[in-house]
């Protein structure tokens, strides 16, 4: 039996920034399918915990990861580790009661 894929630590801890400004959610993402934006245009903070990947986030915690990134489907998501199962709760708790 294989234990289920945890959300991806990715999305919460480590924001990748590219030397132009690009900002993709995974250290694997050479290609820059995960772009999320580029800090040119938006803050850091704009981009990590703006809709996308709230969006990108839910998708994982509900291991939707089709719906997660182009990446993530694809992913050894055990070079991030999976996001701790508390902060996943205490995580969806505050963006539930933001809406």
């Amino acid at each position: 039996m294989s234990k289920k894929r945890p959300a991806c630590a990715g999305l919460w801890n480590t924001p990748m920034v590219q030397v132009n400004g690009d900002v993709t959610t995974c250290c694997l993402d050479e290609h820059l399918e995960n772009k999320v934006g580029n800090l040119r245009e938006k803050t850091l903070a704009q981009i990590w915990f703006g809709k996308t990947m709230n969006r990108w986030r839910m998708a994982q915690v509900e291991g939707r990861f089709e719906d997660s990134g182009p990446l993530c489907t694809r992913c050894n998501w055990q070079s991030a580790g999976g996001y701790p199962e508390d902060k996943v709760k205490a995580w969806v708790e505050r963006v539930r009661k933001t809406r």
